[in-house]
């Protein structure tokens, strides 16, 4: 029999309604905030809320409602308090209950500016250190890599604004400073700084062949599991080798493990950064830049004769030395072999000698190169692929990483400090997880043998009463 449609009238009251019993014992939220403590926040920012006035939203509960908007990737605090009292999880997660009032979404940006990225940073290290505890990160071996992020601004919209640019140099921003002499096009062409006017913060960058208006985040991944032990955002101009040691150090500090080594791409491989980590004593797996056209000699080609301080080209010709330039040593063949040489095609292409520069620290080059053995740099150089670019397709998928939410530098590094801290909770979820079912395994397989032991024993005492009998 087909039953009758229901028309349900609304109630009045509802009794023994629970949202305790409605989460389940399993769900994400349940375990998160088992895992996580959210009220160290209480403590930090206590000194920023005054004394008299209204009593303002639980920092624990905003910095909860901050979790829910990276970690169920939503577009702006107005979609999360919107969806707020529709989710019972969400309402349980964060302490309220069905007829509790839910704050306003302007009450976690105001948040977000009193509180600033110090509190941002604590709250990563916490999940850090908590994947630290369940044995995710080993510390050793990390990988550093960066990727662009698309501003909330108009790229085609950009000014070149020449009173901040002076009033930068001057460094008296309060100050009335005069316009340059010059024409607007002749400024343009000597200071090519532009800025968003939405935006100030966001600059101008290229990867991948691509002009992006925004920043970069600079990460590192612990290679044993993934977990980001750190996090650097600059604006897009600036070149990844420069981040380099600031990235290493705070992995260090954030970890209280010595890097052993390191991977990263070409982009990092300078002589600068190959010192450095020399002078820490911890292995490169970076590859170096070489500007080399394709069929033409590089540098490697040509030998290096130590004793007499000069270079011999592939078709056994010297470059003798000619000056010497900051720790810039150069080099140069004679002009009149150099131009009659057969191979004069696969060196160089100008009617100038063949000239090579020589650095007084290109001893760390080589050193770099010969670090690991090819085996091992082609195997770190593979999970970096899947380590390091996995975790920025895994924070653009599923967290809107390539899309900067609030505008500034500092908001864009708390956007960053958050995605990064989800990502880590995630990871930890499923270890967690993975922690329980092999001990529920374990549990099952010692009762099923203690079962089969059980059975045995009997069966050998049945037949040795069988025999007796």
């Amino acid at each position: 029999m087909m039953g009758r449609s229901q028309k349900t009238e609304p109630k009045l009251f509802y009794h023994g309604v629970s949202l305790e019993r409605r989460v389940p014992a399993d769900h994400p939220l349940r375990r998160i905030g088992k895992l996580i403590d959210f009220t160290f926040v209480r403590c930090r920012v206590e000194e920023l809320y005054g004394v008299n006035g209204n009593v303002s939203v639980d920092p624990a509960v905003i910095l909860k409602l901050m979790f829910l908007l990276i970690y169920e990737d939503l577009k702006s605090e107005r979609a999360l308090m919107e969806q707020l009292p529709l989710r019972m999880d969400w309402l349980w997660f964060c302490g309220y209950d069905l007829d509790d009032a839910t704050p306003n979404h302007s009450v976690i940006s105001k948040a977000r500016r009193r509180w600033g990225q110090e509190i941002f940073d604590g709250f990563f290290n916490n999940v850090l250190s908590r994947c630290i505890e369940a044995g995710l990160v080993d510390g050793k071996t990390i990988h550093i890599d960066s990727s662009m992020i698309d501003a909330d601004a108009d790229k085609d919209k950009l000014q070149a604004h020449v009173r901040l640019v002076v009033q930068e140099l001057n460094g008296r921003l309060d100050e009335p400073v005069e316009e340059p002499q010059e024409t607007e096009t002749d400024w343009r062409r000597k200071h090519p700084v532009v800025v968003s006017p939405t935006d100030p913060d966001a600059r101008l960058g290229r990867k991948n062949s691509q002009t992006v208006l925004g920043y970069k985040d600079h990460r590192v991944i612990d290679d044993k599991c993934g977990i980001v032990t750190a996090s650097i955002t600059t604006p897009a101009n600036i070149n990844d080798s420069l981040v380099m040691k600031d990235a290493v150090q705070e992995h260090q500090d954030n970890t209280g493990n010595r890097v052993k080594t390191v991977v990263a791409d070409k982009g990092y491989g300078v002589i600068d950064n190959y010192k450095y980590l020399k002078e820490i004593k911890a292995l490169s797996c970076i590859p170096h830049k070489e500007h080399v056209k394709e069929g033409r000699f590089s540098y490697e080609d040509f030998c290096y004769d130590k004793k007499n301080d000069r270079y011999v080209c592939p078709a056994g010709q010297l470059l003798n030395r000619i000056g010497d330039a900051r720790q810039i040593t150069t080099y140069r063949c004679s002009l009149s072999i150099c131009s009659q040489c057969q191979l004069r095609d696969k060196c160089t292409t100008g009617e100038a000698a063949r000239t090579l520069e020589r650095n007084s620290d290109a001893r760390y080059i080589q050193w770099a190169d010969r670090c690991l053995s090819r085996y091992e740099r082609r195997r770190l150089m593979n999970r970096r692929r899947y380590k390091a670019e996995g975790s920025f397709a895994d924070a653009a998928n599923n967290h809107g990483f390539k899309q900067a939410r609030w505008r500034g530098l500092v908001k864009m590094a708390i956007q960053n400090l958050l995605i990064a801290a989800v990502q880590n909770v995630r990871k930890l979820l499923r270890h967690t997880s993975g922690n329980l079912i092999d001990l529920a395994a374990c549990a099952a397989r010692t009762a099923v043998q203690t079962l089969l032991s059980l059975q045995n024993l009997l069966i050998t005492r049945w037949n040795c009463r069988l025999s007796l009998s």
